[in-house]
């Protein structure tokens, strides 16, 4: 399963069961901190 960044797009590849609703990630394209659905939560 891929999550899109929902600001520039870019995708993060991540296995079904590793996924955990309440964990957020850094887009690796514009830097920005996103949760589980690709919503901004913190910009850099």
């Amino acid at each position: 399963m891929a999550m899109r960044c929902k600001v520039c797009n870019a995708s993060k590849t991540t296995n079904v069961d590793q996924i955990n609703p309440n964990v957020n990630w850094e887009c690796q394209i514009c830097g920005n901190i996103l949760d589980a659905n690709g919503f901004i939560v913190a910009s850099n």
